[in-house]
């Protein structure tokens, strides 16, 4: 009987494997993608990948012979990508990639591998924009896999945000943030600058980034036994450390918004001064706006408020913008929503 760990073993068991896959192959360009579905479940199970490794880079390098483009991209996370291809591959890959119609298993393939891609310093340029924009369909990724162990590198979040395109920013935070990572300290100290200085200020939905944190830290009170059944290499750290940075993640985001909140109502007083002869003209005019401004405080409940909401406020504390008889004041009309545009309020 062979040992565990056996060389002449593993050689054989590679040969085979490799030999499978080529018929594998050559069945899905036939139209048949059973066989494929089933080595993906192989695919899958802990420890098999690195005898995959071979196979799965055998499959790229015929990338001259047109290997079908489906299995390209639901095995591509199954390779290592930092040490077996350079950005040719890369390049070729996307362009598979993008012939291949949108599933959940479809992305969630694409989305480890491009983290993945994108971990590795002499790849992640080749990346085109429209992949990255993968990300804005959502897609979940797997409790273990590993793209979610090095997609939240610190030189990952910082190619994310080099994009420049906040949605796509705000996708990628809403997929790594998860109850299956504890994120390393330089990855951690990049996203809390990049929510200070790229999802701050007025115009930003932050609600539904605070909303996943809340699930996250939901998720970590079911203990830690819940978590080994899938991933049995987390240790006692991993809840505590993990619960300790979402909730710091969540309190940058709310402080955010509570800076956000303190420039809209900054604006408004020096806009409403501005536009409106009659306050200008009144020694009491911060008197009859702080009523203005504590209603608005107590109706947004620290979010960006409406036009709506703003106008209501307005009229609850006295401002001349509706007259005796109910319709809106011509003049009040103009500087409102003068005042609520340069905010970026919606209407």
């Amino acid at each position: 009987m062979a040992r565990v760990g056996d060389p002449d073993q593993i050689w054989s068991t590679r040969k085979a494997i490799v030999a499978l896959f080529s018929y594998i192959v050559w069945q899905d360009r036939r139209g048949d993608h059973r066989l494929v579905d089933v080595f993906l479940g192989i695919a899958k199970a802990p420890r098999i990948g690195t005898l995959l490794t071979e196979p799965i880079t055998m499959l790229f390098e015929e990338a001259s012979s047109d290997p079908p483009n489906r299995v390209v991209t639901l095995l591509s996370p199954y390779t290592e990508w930092e040490f077996q291809f350079g950005g040719d591959t890369v390049t070729w890959w996307a362009a598979a990639v993008m012939t291949v119609p949108y599933t959940e298993e479809v992305g969630q393939s694409v989305v480890d591998t491009m983290l993945q891609i994108a971990s590795a310093h002499h790849l992640e340029s080749y990346i085109p924009t429209d992949i990255w924009a993968w990300l804005k369909k959502r897609p979940s990724l797997p409790p273990i896999c590993e793209g979610r162990s090095v997609g939240i590198r610190a030189y990952v979040v910082r190619t994310v945000r080099g994009l420049g395109d906040v949605e796509i920013l705000e996708s990628y935070l809403l997929l790594v943030w998860s109850e299956w990572n504890d994120i390393s300290s330089w990855g951690f100290a990049e996203m809390c600058t990049s929510i200070r200085e790229d999802l701050g200020g007025i115009g930003v939905d932050r609600k539904v980034l605070i909303k996943r944190l809340d699930h996250v830290l939901g998720e970590l009170d079911r203990g830690l036994e819940h978590f080994k059944q899938c991933n049995p290499s987390l240790n006692e750290r991993h809840i505590p450390a993990a619960r300790e940075q979402y909730k710091k993640l969540k309190e940058i985001l709310l402080e955010a918004d509570r800076e956000a909140l303190e420039i809209l109502t900054r604006t408004s007083f020096r806009l409403i001064t501005s536009f409106n002869p009659l306050t200008r003209a009144q020694n009491h005019t911060r008197h009859l706006f702080a009523p203005f401004l504590s209603h608005v405080r107590s109706r947004a409940h620290n979010t960006r408020p409406s036009f709506p909401q703003l106008r209501a406020s307005f009229a609850h504390c006295g401002f001349p913008s509706v007259t005796s008889s109910g319709s809106v004041n011509p003049q009040w009309e103009g500087s409102q929503y003068t005042l609520f545009s340069s905010l970026h309020c919606p209407v």
